[in-house]
């Protein structure tokens, strides 16, 4: 998986953190098992609320993403 994410896999990024995982739908689920192989999310016990956080790859992601939409 490249930097070419899906809009529900982008959608979950920015939700992650505050994410109840328990109740995800299977595409939900899905989208979490791709997100974490590629490096965009990791499992935390430290983070309240959720059993992920979102790695520096993510922040970075979502960061350029807003840029860009800020150009527009």
């Amino acid at each position: 998986m490249s930097d070419d994410l899906t809009n529900s896999q982008i959608a979950l990024l920015c939700t992650i953190e505050g994410h109840d995982h328990t109740n995800s739908s299977s595409d939900q689920k899905r989208d979490l098992e791709q997100l974490i192989s590629a490096g965009y999310v990791q499992p935390t016990q430290d983070h309240p609320g959720s059993a992920f956080e979102l790695t520096a790859k993510a922040v970075a992601f979502l960061g350029e993403l807003g840029a860009g939409l800020n150009e527009a």
